[in-house]
């Protein structure tokens, strides 16, 4: 359960909450024509509006093929935390390789990401 979802159950996310469910894993059972690079069967993760539900439709360009070893817990677990941090790295901060990054809050789900994400960069 990401922290979005917690506040939306508590009535607490600002403005409009939408469906729970932010982030998701499961296993593709069909796909659309133009679709590339996924296929029934493939297990799956990603960002997606109602992940909670039984069903969900998803844009391939927001979902991505589960890692070989995660358990679907694992891997329904990770995609905003890392976006998260990955954006604040990449988009906002512009960080290169070999750059040293002060990382405020580590304890936290988007503080973990980004610790292991800057030991890539």
């Amino acid at each position: 359960l990401n922290f979005r979802d917690v506040l939306n159950a508590l009535g607490m996310y600002p403005g409009e909450s939408g469906p729970m469910g932010t982030e998701a894993a499961g296993v593709v059972t069909a796909v659309g024509e133009a679709v590339t690079g996924l296929a029934p069967g493939d297990r799956v993760l990603g960002t997606v509006p109602g992940g909670f539900g039984p069903v969900v439709v998803a844009d391939q360009h927001y979902v991505t093929r589960v890692p070989e070893g995660w358990t679907m817990r694992d891997a329904a677990s990770v995609p905003l935390v890392f976006l998260t941090a990955l954006y604040a790295f990449r988009d906002l901060a512009s960080v290169r390789a070999g750059e040293r990054v002060l990382i405020h809050a580590g304890a936290g789900g988007v503080g973990m990401a980004a610790i292991q994400l800057a030991r890539y960069l």
